[in-house]
């Protein structure tokens, strides 16, 4: 795992070192144990490494043997044994024991063709000075993070939205970008928060070349008629690909680790890391909160299962109150994400890296095996479809009142516009209510839901899976998952989001994911294998924290700096008068306002402060 950055030059004049520097500098922590850089004609790369396999000889930037090709990587891949088997019987002949040699080697074989065959989480940059054309690559599922700005003649890019502002870039905000994250908690890619940056999609390649800068999809969920098999089939298929990327996502040099919430996804992982350490304890890794209400800390479930599985198991506990240093640790937040356990994540993350480089996390089994609530409300839309126009109009009012919340109240939908609307966090009017007159205007000039081009469908829960794994999940989950375990200097991997795991959940028929209104159905059909039933079978609890008190709390010095002119009144984005209102009532205990809205506009004042701190210092 690493930070990557550069520069690249598409009128072919020579790039410098000088920025590329200045960006490798806000990009340490990703990789504090070994820095590199590399300029020739127009092309300038520069590389933060935290070193994780064959220690002493993955150095980057790394070239071929000829010298014409040169990249920075950031990532692992986890099939990188086996194609680096295949490559050798070929005749290819390594010099170093990485990942970062066999992606080379396989780019020289197959050009861009070679990234379809990578399993594993990565950004790529890469200068190939024979083409003359210069490569940004992301993963299938956004694993990794690429930002970047082109205006024309010079691409930069970086691992960090953070390290990309110290090219000195231009920071107005795209209005529309803006309305996104208030309506989801999240920029969804590839806009971000500022007008002229963005996010290179995932399972996308940006290329510039002689004939100018092409966008390309190289990998897409495959949408196909779900497989017909057997449910013990598929529980045999499942739990082999599973124990397959769990010990694929093992592979290290270092010591690796494993969170562990005590939930199903999390301690499927931890029981087959068990499966496959051998002697060697795995260890384990969770957070709680002290004098917590109940129902928000789950560390007593974490150790339960690690008894269970013989882990050597750390906990962390953390004061109810913990958001209260929310304005001093929001450098956290590379990007505003409206997630409230980023700085949980983040503590964790400190406390893990003291013993571990490396942990792997539950992330995607939700997303692909319906974990969540909504996708109850996804699997009735499934079952009103597959009725005739009259029996859906006479079968919808019942499936409304099967659940509660926007996104049962809009069934049946009739494609993903409606479901974006129906699982947003805030309605138009809602943000209306708050913004100023003049920002709201702006802000509708252009289709904040833009980003819905990619999606069309939604017939069947498959379609609001895949919709999600599109979305919510490289946006904002894995954003969260990236920022707060890199921050510490501490490398995550997902092994339920190896491409095999994720084709072969995709192709699955609805009854195994969600049955007797249980979601994940078939997943924990797996987990009995391996833990007691009454873990496998628990309630879909997540990551809770007390955000809520936070944000109604008194005497709240963060809140009352934003809501003062010097705040986000001298930004122009709120009608101030009104956002005070808004505070008074959610104080005074009020549930006729939405307490989650405040707690995003929040964020993005506390982000934007810091951002303008951290711009004066800039060079």
């Amino acid at each position: 795992m690493c930070g990557i950055c550069g520069v690249y030059n598409a009128d072919q004049s020579p790039a410098g070192l000088d920025v590329v520097r200045r960006m490798r500098e806000r990009l340490i922590h990703r990789g504090p144990d070994d820095e590199g850089e590399f300029a020739a004609g127009p092309a300038a790369l520069g590389f933060r490494r935290l070193s994780i396999l064959d220690l002493e000889g993955g150095h980057q930037p790394m070239s071929s043997d000829d010298g014409k090709i040169t990249l920075v990587f950031n990532g692992e891949i986890y099939n990188h044994p086996e194609l680096k088997s295949q490559l050798e019987a070929a005749g290819a002949r390594y010099r170093t024991r990485t990942d970062t040699e066999t992606i080379l080697k396989l780019y020289e074989r197959d050009g861009a063709q070679a990234f379809r065959r990578l399993v594993g989480m990565f950004a790529v940059a890469l200068w190939d000075s024979g083409k003359r054309e210069f490569l940004l690559v992301r993963d299938p599922v956004g694993i990794k993070p690429v930002y970047y700005s082109f205006d024309g003649k010079t691409l930069f890019f970086s691992s960090e939205l953070r390290s990309l502002l110290s090219a000195g870039l231009d920071t107005t905000l795209d209005h529309a970008g803006v309305l996104d994250y208030l309506a989801y908690g999240k920029v969804h890619a590839p806009r971000t928060i500022f007008r002229d940056i963005l996010k290179l999609p995932p399972g996308h390649l940006l290329k510039i070349g002689t004939d100018g800068l092409k966008l390309e999809r190289y990998w897409r969920l495959p949408k196909r008629a779900p497989i017909k098999i057997g449910l013990e089939e598929a529980v045999d298929q499942l739990d082999h690909l599973l124990s397959d990327a769990v010990k694929g996502a093992m592979l290290s040099d270092v010591p690796v680790g494993a969170f562990l919430s005590g939930g199903v996804d999390s301690s499927l992982i931890a029981a087959y890391m068990t499966r496959h350490a051998g002697s060697r304890k795995v260890q384990t890794f969770s957070v709680g909160f002290e004098g917590a209400a109940s129902g928000v800390d789950e560390s007593g479930f974490a150790r339960q299962a690690a008894a269970h599985l013989g882990t050597e198991h750390h906990e962390l506990m953390l004061p109810a109150g913990v958001l209260d240093q929310l304005q001093d640790s929001i450098g956290l937040l590379d990007e505003p994400i409206a997630d409230s356990a980023i700085l949980p994540t983040f503590l964790l993350s400190q406390f893990a890296r003291k013993s571990v480089k490396v942990v792997l996390t539950g992330e995607g089994a939700d997303e692909l095996f319906a974990g969540y609530n909504r996708y109850k409300a996804a699997w009735l839309n499934e079952k009103l479809q597959d009725l005739p126009a009259w029996g859906r109009r006479l079968a919808a009012p019942v499936a409304r009142r099967l659940g509660k919340g926007t996104v049962f109240d809009g069934l049946p939908f009739a494609d993903a516009r409606q479901w974006a609307l129906a699982t947003a966090s805030a309605r138009p009017s809602e943000l209306r209510a708050v913004l100023s007159p003049d920002f709201w205007e702006t802000s509708r000039q252009s289709d904040p839901l833009e980003w819905l081009k990619e999606f069309d469908a939604m017939d069947d829960l498959n379609d609001a899976l895949a919709f999600d794994l599109g979305t919510v999940l490289c946006d904002s989950l894995l954003m969260k998952v990236d920022k707060s375990t890199m921050r510490a200097s501490l490398e995550a991997r997902v092994p339920f989001l190896n491409v095999p795991v994720i084709e072969y959940a995709a192709g699955l028929p609805s009854s195994f994911k969600i049955r007797h209104f249980k979601g994940k159905y078939l997943l924990r059909r797996v987990a009995e294998r391996h833990m007691p039933k009454e873990l496998a079978w628990r309630r879909k609890h997540g990551f809770i924290v007390p955000w809520e008190a936070w944000v109604r709390g008194r005497g709240n010095a963060a809140v009352d700096s934003l809501l003062s002119s010097s705040g986000l009144g001298s930004r122009g984005i709120f009608d101030m008068d009104r956002l005070k209102l808004f505070h008074e009532e959610l104080v005074r205990g009020s549930h006729e306002v939405e307490a989650g809205l405040f707690f995003r506009i929040a964020i993005l004042g506390l982000w934007l402060e810091s951002l303008t701190k951290e711009r004066l210092a800039f060079p």
